[in-house]
């Protein structure tokens, strides 16, 4: 992110700085449970404040490498820094929705290490319709490294455990 942006941002906001941007790279992906191949796509990612409001925006498409017209994946939500606590830790909340049917409250925070900072996230909850794909838990990890941004993501689907499913690394696209 630009100095000119990270000055536009609402004090709340600035632990998670180094998240916003345009992001465009590929991942590979998993199906919980292993019940189908692995498979590769392309992804655009983009994290934005708007207004000066206490929330980042989070928009995510996801596209078939080869075959870009056929969508994979769409989440949209918000990320919300909570205060910093008086040991330094800074609670963060995201809440996304998926056109699937799914719709996630997850609960983290921003943990600064000697290679910087990153978001770990895990869902507190998660409502589906009747039709949705059920997912039982979410486990998320956000970093910017080496001027990509880098996550992964687990899920649990039914009573199964966390199981590795998405994993990318994102290079910044420039206005």
């Amino acid at each position: 992110m630009t100095s000119d942006l990270a000055d536009a941002l609402p004090e709340l906001l600035r632990p998670l700085e180094f998240l916003v941007g345009r992001w465009r790279g590929e991942g590979q992906g998993a199906v919980p449970g292993g019940g189908a191949p692995d498979f590769p796509y392309v992804e655009e990612l983009t994290i934005r404040n708007d207004d000066g409001l206490p929330w980042l925006t989070y928009e995510t498409k996801a596209v078939h490498p080869i075959e870009r017209h056929i969508v994979l994946h769409v989440e949209h939500g918000w990320i919300r820094p909570q205060p910093g606590a008086e040991d330094g830790t800074v609670p963060v909340e995201m809440v996304l929705a998926q056109p699937t049917g799914i719709v996630e409250v997850l609960v983290g925070e921003v943990v600064t290490g000697p290679a910087g900072a990153h978001l770990e996230l895990a869902s507190d909850v998660i409502a589906r319709t009747p039709t949705a794909r059920d997912i039982s838990a979410d486990k998320r990890m956000y970093a910017v490294r080496g001027g990509k941004l880098m996550y992964a993501i687990d899920l649990a689907s039914g009573d199964g455990g966390l199981s590795p499913h998405l994993a990318a690394a994102l290079d910044p696209v420039q206005p």
